[in-house]
């Protein structure tokens, strides 16, 4: 792309669209529900075992023991399977429990030793109950957490299209460039947010390319203070998104530098209130957006027929390689040969 002189890194949008995953959000089931049906699967199991056994005595008792039949019975085999995939499910849960617990162990951790650095330093005692860290070996899912035993790796997500409505989907991140709309880097999530996907996607960018951009841009959904303070963002001229102005807000358009003491929240939405800064911000719809409308709406690119993160990221790379390689196409652009 860089060859054919399409991609400028001038500006870059980034944004994430919801894509079906190939499970049905009926095969979804949450903790609760997985701990019943494996008591029931168990009972049914227990019991046709049982009828088997019979059966298999009054057979040997009618025939005589040498004949025997070694397959299980379908409905056997299909339950054992289903509850196979339940304790795959359950254990999954309980795994990404243990490690939430974990990763707030750590950091409460970090905070009860700067709260110990601070009472040491000043000689007085911090106020206010000082936070318990979480015990991992006791995490457990919540009631309502869910897993898919179709895709495991898909979760449910909001419906982006259908306000109030859930799909059982991934997250597909892209990042687009403004000179011609070539996607210069590409990523599938599991998180239902796109507030952890600014950082990762300007790092592949940069991995891609060699370089930075110039400037970037992204909705509400990816901002945060951690994000915009980075120090992998020097260097980038970043126009995010705060959230919806509130009652009070100030109007208008502002001038010159915010004061000292004002938050990263405080300054980019100052930015974002400058005489540049909507005009910059308003070119991401037009830059990214019409991207996802061309996979969806002309390709009809609105489910994966992979399972799994990484097929379905692999999937999704080639996806986007696609629409690429028709951007070359439509510039007229051929690769020349030795």
């Amino acid at each position: 792309m860089r060859k054919a002189g399409l991609v400028k890194l001038g500006h870059v949008p980034i944004d994430g669209s919801k894509i079906k995953a190939n499970a049905s959000k009926h095969k979804a089931m949450s903790d609760t529900r997985m701990t019943e049906t494996e008591a029931r699967l168990k009972q049914e199991i227990d019991a046709l075992l049982r009828q088997a056994e019979e059966a298999d005595a009054g057979e040997d008792a009618r025939f005589g023991k040498q004949r025997r039949g070694d397959e299980l019975p379908d409905e056997l085999s299909r339950r054992e399977s289903r509850l196979r995939k339940i304790r795959e499910a359950k254990q999954a849960l309980e795994d990404e429990a243990r490690e939430k617990a974990e990763a707030e162990r750590a950091e409460v951790d970090k905070k009860l030793a700067e709260r110990a650095e601070q009472e040491k330093r000043t000689g007085k005692m911090k106020r206010g109950r000082k936070p318990e860290p979480p015990d991992p070996d006791k995490a457990r899912p919540a009631d309502k957490a869910q897993r898919n035993c179709t895709d495991p790796e898909s979760r449910i997500m909001p419906d982006g299209a259908n306000k109030g409505s859930f799909v059982q989907a991934h997250n597909a991140q892209i990042a687009v460039d403004s000179a011609s709309q070539v996607i210069v880097a590409a990523e599938l999530t599991q998180s239902s947010t796109d507030s952890d996907q600014l950082l990762p996607m300007l790092q592949q960018i940069e991995t891609n390319l060699d370089r930075k951009p110039e400037k970037a841009s992204a909705d509400a959904g990816y901002f945060s203070e951690a994000n915009v303070t980075d120090e992998t963002v020097a260097g980038i001229d970043l126009y995010i998104a705060t959230g919806r102005d509130k009652h009070g807000d100030p109007t208008g358009t502002a001038t010159g530098d915010p004061p000292a003491d004002t938050t990263a929240k405080q300054r980019m939405r100052h930015k974002l209130r400058t005489e540049a800064g909507p005009a910059v911000y308003k070119m991401r719809k037009a830059i990214v957006e019409p991207v996802f409308g061309q996979i969806k709406e002309q390709r009809g690119f609105r489910r994966f027929s992979l399972r799994g993160k990484q097929k379905a990221g692999n999937e999704w790379r080639l996806v986007c390689a696609v629409s690429n390689l028709l951007i070359l196409f439509l510039a007229g652009w051929t690769l020349e040969t030795a």
